[in-house]
């Protein structure tokens, strides 16, 4: 019998309208562990790699961890691995809320999608039954009122994933909008729902997880949830959520403004800081299944005679719709409300709409060019720019693409488009921490944050922090513990931010399964993740010339705060850059090696 996993794949094919079972070999497990680990591995299974993101025959895989089901911290994630219509490349996008809990009490580890279906969809999973049932009626409707129509239908206890306007017309950053206040965001996981005619996920699970040690399980589970209840960095988080982390930006002088033309906002003393949202705008707290801290934050904003309730806001929207377009705080809030109801994802979606702000406002295009007035601060010309990127309108229809396309496609500076292999990055300026500049080149997905946090090891020393020495291993030693992290799904901030560490996980790994693995192990697999990752990248064409940033941050230096006058040294970023493939055991060129994969045990694709 198997403990923490059923080892149970439910595979649906929407052409065919089948649904089929499928086990995997029982080293996959203790191998992989789940999440990332398992999914990248999937990935390569199904050669992914020579597919189109469009193709029917391109699989989505929704997976759970060993620990999901349980009431561990911070193990309520579920991750979606597919290729990413945005970038081209390898794609996790990860959600809070129920949608684990549920799927994997469905008797499921996980779900793989295939095929297309000729007219709109939504599924219905449980442990009792799987149904394909039609969508015509929800086809066209916003996140927010196709869940509630939903839910109207069965209740409050399932999780219900939808898309929006935005994934329905495949734009390439749509989100998976999951129980009201979560989303699945990042590279267009909702545009792969929308091209497969695929509207929507009830999962209704209530089935009961079966663990090797469960007595001893629980009991440790409460010591973590009373090490998080006595922790100050995570009773701080559960009274601000990710809103305190624009204190650290904007004391480091490294926030996202006005597409990265400045490093401090203006803006935050005013109504952008974690005090005034406090009190302004957050009406209550929210916590993802079995998670002791409510780091999440539902708010209630007034515009234009209408009240809006908003998930957040989360750090990233508010400094890349916000400060990165220079918004109040109130239009900030309305712009997240309708990005969440649209289904666009606000990083992507904001960080373009930056690019298009700063050719307007240096006139290198025009009210003409974009069928409405754009300009720092100008809500109602954002807001048309999000309604016709979701519905693929006019200048939307090229804003839909990213911020490279719509800047090559408008002829504009390309040094302008703050992206990484097309992904567009968040809300850290690189110039400020070069272990951020490489973490963001060299990130599996594109421009991106999860991989390593490496401003967390630097924030204190200023001449670290724009050191180029040894940030090659640190990004390294971060990423291989986040690729273990990833493949437990385990919260990023359960795991970072808080005292709970691989050693930690590692324990309630083995009281879950029965497994004897140590830290080393563990190690081990997030070793194994990132590698796996990158081998699929590797056969999609990537290789040193796509680990590289925006020409403007080796051009134009900061202008203002502690990181003022700081470039990134081009010469520097590729010694660093080299370095980082030295420790990974890559060539340098950035590809793994026979001898790395085969000290993995990684194999190459095509393997099923």
């Amino acid at each position: 019998m198997s403990y923490g996993y059923f080892n149970k794949i439910l595979v649906i094919d929407l052409s065919q309208k089948t649904t089929e079972i499928i086990s995997l070999p029982e080293d996959y497990w203790r191998k992989h562990v789940g999440g990332k680990c398992l999914g990248s591995r999937l990935l390569l299974d199904y050669e992914t790699y020579k597919e189109d993101p469009f193709s029917p025959s391109n699989p989505i895989i929704l997976l759970t961890g060993s620990l999901t089901g349980s009431n561990v911290p911070g193990a309520a994630k579920a991750s979606f691995y597919c290729k990413s219509p945005l970038t081209g490349v390898y794609l996790d996008s990860t959600c809070g809320g129920s949608v684990a809990f549920r799927l994997k009490a469905s008797g499921y580890d996980g779900l793989i999608i295939m095929g297309k279906s000729a007219k709109p969809v939504y599924l219905v999973i449980s442990e009792k039954k799987v149904e394909i049932k039609s969508a015509e009626h929800l086809w066209g409707k916003g996140c927010f009122e196709a869940e509630s129509e939903l839910r109207q239908e069965y209740g409050t206890q399932c999780s219900v994933a939808v898309i929006g306007p935005a994934g329905e017309n495949k734009v390439k950053y749509a989100n998976v909008h999951a129980d009201f206040y979560h989303q699945f965001g990042r590279g267009g996981v909702g545009a792969l729902f929308g091209d497969k005619n695929l509207k929507a996920m009830i999962l209704a699970g209530e089935g009961v997880v079966p663990f090797y040690n469960p007595t001893e399980l629980i009991g440790k589970s409460l010591d973590m949830v009373n090490q998080c209840r006595t922790d100050q960095k995570a009773l701080f988080r559960g009274q601000y959520g990710t809103l305190s982390t624009l204190d650290l930006t904007q004391k480091l002088g490294i926030v996202s403004v006005k597409n990265h033309t400045d490093g401090i906002s203006d803006q935050y003393e005013a109504d952008l800081n974690r005090n005034y949202i406090k009190s302004n705008y957050v009406k209550r707290n929210l916590a993802c299944f079995s998670c002791p801290v409510p780091c999440g934050k539902g708010s209630s904003v007034p515009y234009k005679g209408l009240t809006y309730l908003v998930g957040g806001p989360e750090y990233e929207t508010m400094s890349l719709v916000g400060t990165n377009n220079d918004l109040n705080a109130e239009g900030t809030l309305y712009l997240n409300w309708l990005c969440d109801d649209l289904g666009i994802d606000t990083v992507s979606g904001g960080v373009t709409l930056a690019c298009a702000n700063e050719a307007f406002v240096r006139g290198d295009i025009s009210e003409r060019d974009l069928g409405f007035a754009l300009g720092w601060g100008n809500v109602e010309g954002l807001a048309q720019a999000f309604k016709s990127i979701a519905y693929r309108e006019g200048i939307g229809d090229l804003l839909a693409e990213g911020s490279k396309k719509f800047s090559e496609e408008m002829r504009l500076d390309l040094d302008r488009a703050i992206q990484v292999k097309n992904m567009e990055i968040p809300g850290y300026d690189p110039r400020g921490t070069t272990g951020y500049a490489l973490a963001y080149a060299v990130a599996d997905r594109g421009g991106c944050h999860r991989r390593a946090r490496p401003v967390y090891k630097e924030q204190d020393d200023d001449e670290f922090r724009f050191s180029y020495k040894g940030k090659g291993s640190l990004v390294k030693e971060l990423e291989d513990t986040r690729g273990f992290y990833h493949s437990l799904i385990i919260c990023d901030f359960m795991a970072a931010v808080y005292p709970l560490k691989v050693k930690e996980y590692t324990e309630m790994l083995n009281l879950a399964t029965g497994w004897d693995m140590d830290e080393a192990e563990s190690m081990r697999v997030g070793e194994r993740a990132i590698n796996q990752s990158r081998l699929f990248n590797t056969l999609c064409g990537i290789s040193r010339k796509d680990d590289i940033l925006p020409g403007r941050f080796f051009k134009d230096p900061l202008k203002r705060g502690r990181a003022a006058g700081q470039v990134l040294d081009p010469e520097k970023f590729q010694e660093m850059l080299s370095d980082y493939y030295q420790v990974r055991g890559w060539t340098d060129n950035g590809l793994p090696t026979e001898s790395k994969l085969d000290e993995l045990g990684i194999q190459g694709g095509g393997l099923r």
